[in-house]
């Protein structure tokens, strides 16, 4: 299969790299810098959990142009770049595109895709949980031996040849595909818990180590609320449980972040996007108050950590 990977951060390297063990011709669109070490030494990652070093030899090419064809492509960017670059997918031939990552407006993104594209084209939307950073010329990925891909339609189930293409694709890799009906119910539940924790990040310039248990249960409180507001508006908490760990086990849930944000986890899964996505996070926070003020809802914890993380970020400037 032709695979285009839109997007060379992170997550967009490790998709890459899996993706050569399968029977794929695999590009990636990178930029600068960091497209020259690709060409050069190759797409080189050190998968920090694994104790081991890849390098693999992958097209890069720099712009995506209208009649490039490819069977998937997988846009890995974060939302703010999205965004940015919904025009160019819109008038590429290709037609399936599969947006992965952090999400507030999912259906603006596809519904725009829809009609600017000339081409019979279906979007659908995953997330891949795995954490790391950008060095001068490797990545250091943080991710268990199997990675989990939820992936699926807006509202719906993807049809029978959009999710065939996205199986074969990840033929051979260690990639476990979790299918998932309600993709925007799925990302705004996570956006509702992803968000908090970067409230704090935000106040603690990006060291989680000082985090509170008081931070944390509060964390755990504006969650809570962020369910209740999103279920108002209609939309599903996803995945199933996620509701309950937040409100019945609140106690369990807040153990386990607090001993999160204490280990390397928390460093390589939150703080590190924190630090270098201030632009997207701000982003998604622009998106969730536009529903907040919509649902008309009162959200105390919530508000109380958006409030000091904004008061952080301003006085950095």
């Amino acid at each position: 299969m032709r695979i285009l990977v839109y997007g060379a951060g992170v997550i967009g390297c490790e998709l890459a790299h899996e993706l050569c063990k399968g029977e794929n011709e695999v590009t990636i669109l990178a930029r600068g810098g960091w497209k020259q070490s690709i060409d050069k030494n190759g797409l080189t990652i050190r998968h920090y959990c694994q104790l081991h070093k890849t390098i693999d030899q992958v097209k890069t090419i720099e712009i995506l142009q209208e009649d490039d064809k490819y069977d998937v492509i997988f846009v890995v960017m974060q939302y703010i770049q999205v965004l940015e670059i919904i025009q160019k997918l819109a008038k590429n031939i290709s037609k399936y595109v599969v947006l992965i990552g952090n999400n507030m407006n999912p259906a603006y993104c596809r519904e725009q895709i829809y009609n600017q594209s000339l081409t019979e084209k279906e979007v659908a939307f995953g997330f891949q949980g795995i954490g790391g950073f950008k060095e001068k010329d490797r990545v250091i990925s943080m991710h268990f031996n199997k990675i989990v891909l939820t992936v699926g339609g807006l509202t719906e189930n993807l049809t029978t040849e959009f999710k065939r293409s996205i199986i074969m694709a990840f033929e051979k890799t260690v990639y476990k595909l979790k299918w998932e009906h309600h993709m925007e119910g799925w990302l705004l539940s996570h956006g509702a818990h992803i968000l908090p924790t970067a409230y704090i990040c935000y106040i603690l310039n990006c060291n989680l180590r000082r985090t509170s248990k008081e931070q944390i249960s509060l964390v755990v409180d504006a969650v809570a609320e962020a369910h209740k507001m999103l279920k108002k508006l209609g939309y599903p908490i996803r995945p199933d449980g996620e509701e309950e760990d937040f409100a019945e086990k609140r106690n369990k849930k807040q153990r386990m972040l607090y001993l999160m944000v204490k280990t390397p986890a928390g460093k390589f899964v939150i703080s590190n996007h924190c630090a270098n996505a201030v632009g997207e996070m701000t982003a998604l926070d622009g998106e969730f108050k536009k529903l907040q003020i919509k649902a008309d809802m009162h959200m105390p914890a919530w508000d109380k950590l958006r409030k000091e993380a904004m008061m952080a970020l301003e006085n950095k400037k």
